[in-house]
């Protein structure tokens, strides 16, 4: 398997980072939330975080579009993304919201990433790697 370059690795960060700031958007749209950019980045910050911890983990970097990688990408950003909010941003974790989160962000993030494998096999459209 080729290793992702760096150009495809940023794509691929930016990909999970849109789905969370897509989730943000919609959450705060939904519950009336001010529309100020301030409480938008309070909100998806702690996410956006813990996007980062899990790609600092070598197999989501190396392998950035397998089902473990959006497992550990998913996981991180249900525990880390809520335990930053609760404890750095001093956010609500409410037990429907962190339901919300796990499952749209398991959906799209596992999601783009068995669109992206599958596209990669393709022989005819695969997704360059490298």
């Amino acid at each position: 398997m080729q290793l992702p370059d760096s150009a495809s690795r940023r794509r691929f960060i930016a990909a999970d980072a849109t789905v969370v700031a897509i989730f943000v958007l919609i959450g705060r749209n939904e519950h009336n939330s001010s529309s100020q950019i301030v409480g938008y980045l309070a909100t998806v910050a702690p996410f956006l975080m813990a996007i980062a911890v899990a790609w600092s983990i070598p197999v989501v970097r190396r392998s950035p579009i397998t089902p473990t990688s959006g497992l550990i990408v998913w996981v991180s950003i249900v525990i880390l993304g809520m335990t930053f909010r609760r404890v750095i941003f001093d956010g609500g974790t409410a037990t429907p919201f962190v339901v919300v989160a796990t499952i749209f962000n398991g959906v799209f993030l596992l999601g783009w990433r068995l669109f992206a494998s599958s596209r990669a096999r393709r022989p005819d459209r695969g997704m360059p790697l490298g």
